[in-house]
């Protein structure tokens, strides 16, 4: 994860809560997110910190569809540019492909 990108998680929520929402994507139980959090955050109140996951995830699960679009848009942009830069023109086709299907 690129430095800016993680700083906007950590905007997004406390450090505490980043963890876990972090911890859960890559697939932790959550035996292993309460183990997780004694170990990183002693200090922390779990069931605080759960509370804020829930909304947290909440939230990203009600985003805006233009702005999804657009993040989907600039996604596929840089997926093109890299391909091309590879030199995959079939995967660079595919991709024109997919962004002209997100157009309305």
């Amino acid at each position: 994860m690129k430095p800016e990108a993680a700083g906007a998680i950590e905007k997004a929520a406390p450090p505490a809560t980043a963890a876990v929402v972090e911890w859960l994507l890559t697939g932790a139980s959550e035996q292993q997110v309460a183990e997780a959090l004694v170990v990183k955050y002693p200090e922390a109140d779990a069931k605080k910190v759960m509370g804020q996951v829930q909304q947290y995830l909440q939230g990203a699960g009600r985003p805006n569809a233009d702005a999804v679009r657009g993040w989907a848009l600039l996604s596929y942009r840089r997926l093109y540019q890299e391909m091309l830069r590879v030199g995959d023109f079939n995967g660079c086709r595919q991709v024109v492909k997919e962004i002209t299907a997100l157009l309305p």
